[in-house]
């Protein structure tokens, strides 16, 4: 939703009086903007108290009053923590990187349910703009789940808030092309989970991370399956929205597995599911993964007709990495035309860029577009450097298939 809800909005929505979409949309708000989150806090806790008050009558003894007392209390600092979560979030970005961690252990005030969730928040916007501070922020984002009370905010709470931030830290690892830590740290998700009594819109969340994270390691069948298992989730919940990411995410899969028919029609039935206006980088990722199946399927002539349809849509809402995915999939597209010269420009020109972001996976993969490009031109000695230079790489980062696939080329252009 585009607008801020009113108070009168958030009060039916916190008392269930909202239709079923109203309430979605409203979720879906509160998600991402903290401004309403906090109105919505300070109603819920108005609403609980007065609920309390109607409780006290002279007929209830002193014990049932001062657990009254000890309820109005913890809504009271429940409230507080959600008015300073900002603040504390700046200020523990002021300190130097040695010292944030050390600072959320030793001072009580930052261990907060709700400063955990900005953190993951702040996490996922720099996913596409700056892998590494994502990485940071989720870091952050565990240690203070770690020192999480489970008597003061309840064992579902907590559990549920360290497997969302283990979730999102192992989300930026695969994002920074470490495979390994990410495996680990999804492990660490899935068992807080379970210990939080697996709460459904975190599992369908954990399931969508696997299933990226499965795609990277090329066990795209695996993906597959559990981008179905987040689909179902969604669909129970009549979260059509979501079920529409999933179902992209599933395309996606789908079309590394080279199933690029059946990938192209999975990804249009989750465009359909999604509204453009309520967030246009999502549905411009999901053209992007219909264009690239599109190419990936033979369709080179119609894929590069339909990235230059969406080449303004993407400079216009797409952020930094987007661009340079884009650049990476039209140097991909122009090698099939035979346009050489400018896949070489674009393939460097990405090549650059994620090689400045660290991304060792990108690197490693566009480092391989370039040897088949020039194994099409007869470079064979432009080939064997290129592999000879990124094959280790993709070994450290665990692309097993990929890896098998550059052998094979480098054999292919090195027989005598």
């Amino acid at each position: 939703m585009r607008e801020h809800p009113d108070r009168e909005t958030l009060k039916k929505f916190i008392g269930g009086q909202l239709a079923s979409e109203d309430a979605r949309l409203i979720d879906r708000h509160l998600a991402a903007c903290w401004e309403c989150r906090d109105r919505a806090d300070e109603v819920s806790a108005r609403l609980a108290l007065q609920m309390l008050d109607s409780w006290l009558r002279p007929s209830y003894d002193e014990a049932f009053e001062r657990a009254v007392d000890r309820a109005a209390i913890h809504l009271a600092v429940v409230m507080e923590e959600g008015r300073n979560v900002e603040d504390l979030v700046t200020e523990l970005l002021r300190e130097p990187a040695s010292e944030r961690h050390r600072k959320i252990a030793d001072e009580e005030r930052f261990h907060n349910v709700r400063l955990s969730q900005v953190l993951r928040s702040r996490s996922r916007e720099a996913w596409t703009v700056t892998p590494s501070t994502a990485l940071e922020l989720a870091s952050l984002a565990v240690e203070v789940s770690r020192y999480l009370d489970p008597g003061r905010h309840g064992t579902c709470i907590v559990e549920d808030s360290r497997a969302a931030a283990w979730a999102y830290l192992g989300n930026a690892y695969r994002i920074n092309s470490d495979l390994w830590r990410a495996e680990q740290s999804l492990s660490q998700a899935w068992l807080h989970h379970v210990a939080a009594g697996e709460d459904a819109y975190t599992e369908a969340e954990l399931l969508r991370f696997s299933s990226s994270l499965r795609n990277a390691q090329g066990l795209c069948e695996d993906a597959v399956k559990l981008s179905d298992r987040a689909i179902a989730i969604y669909q129970e919940g009549q979260d059509f929205h979501l079920a529409g990411v999933a179902l992209i995410q599933k395309g996606a899969a789908l079309g590394y597995w080279g199933h690029n028919r059946e990938a192209i029609s999975v990804i249009q039935s989750g465009l359909d599911q999604l509204d453009p206006t309520e967030d246009p980088r999502l549905f411009c990722t999901g053209k992007h993964n219909l264009i690239w199946s599109l190419h990936n399927g033979g369709s080179s002539v119609d894929a590069w007709k339909a990235l230059d349809d969406n080449r303004f849509f993407c400079l216009e809402v797409g952020h930094q990495m987007d661009l340079a995915r884009f650049r990476w999939l039209e140097g991909q597209i122009a090698v099939e035309l035979g346009l050489f010269s400018k896949a070489e420009t674009l393939l460097y020109e990405t090549l650059d860029f994620f090689l400045n972001c660290s991304c060792g996976m990108e690197v490693f993969l566009i480092s391989v577009d370039l040897a088949r490009m020039y194994a099409l031109t007869g470079n064979y000695q432009k080939v064997k450097s290129s592999l000879s230079e990124v094959i280790p790489l993709g070994e450290a980062l665990g692309l097993r298939q990929e890896v098998l696939k550059a052998r094979v080329l480098h054999a292919q252009v090195s027989r005598p």
